[in-house]
């Protein structure tokens, strides 16, 4: 029998794409990608557990908006890698990450559904995940104790990657470090 195209026909007749041979540099991206995630994921929950912003069974007593979460992440990500010496920090406004962190948690009581459509958490992670690319990859054995290999062509979708953090965020939120 010969397949008139290259898909596959799945239960309930809808097409499967197939796939073909996976590029090895967009893997050891996205390896890099999720593992950075990870580790972010686990700042956050160190950052809730030292705050007390965890009730006893280790949960967030109220849910937390994903653009919170997204930006708490990446200011907890570049406060790190600022304390570590990997990166210098220069806000425009002075301000410094703490002061950034303390808005950022500011905003979430008064507003929660403000801080979801502000649209800041997105924006956070694409300038924290552009920043670990350009400067802290090149480093990562140096400084991140790892080994990293990112070769990036501007054609993933970012915004795409970006949202894949916060999901993985909220799906994850209840493990981690017990250290921020």
């Amino acid at each position: 029998m010969k397949r008139s195209s290259a898909a596959t026909k799945r239960q309930g007749g809808k097409r499967k794409p197939a796939v073909g041979k996976a590029n090895p540099e967009v893997i050891a991206f996205l390896a890099g990608l999720f593992g950075q995630m990870s580790h972010a994921a686990d700042l956050v929950i160190a950052f809730f557990r030292q705050h007390g912003m965890l009730n006893g069974s280790g949960l967030a007593p109220v849910p937390m908006p994903s653009e919170f979460l997204l930006e708490l992440a990446a200011l907890l990500q570049f406060r790190e890698w600022h304390q570590a010496g990997v990166i210098p920090w220069n806000d425009a406004d002075g301000l410094t990450i703490d002061d950034l962190v303390a808005d950022a948690v500011g905003r979430l009581g008064d507003d929660p559904s403000a801080v979801q459509s502000e649209g800041r958490g997105m924006q956070s992670m694409i300038d924290m995940l552009r920043r670990w690319n350009e400067t802290c990859a090149p480093l990562s054995r140096e400084h991140l104790d790892g080994d990293i290999a990112v070769h990036w062509d501007r054609q993933l979708d970012i915004e795409m990657a970006v949202q894949s953090f916060a999901d993985f965020l909220c799906r994850h939120r209840r493990a981690g470090s017990y250290q921020e």
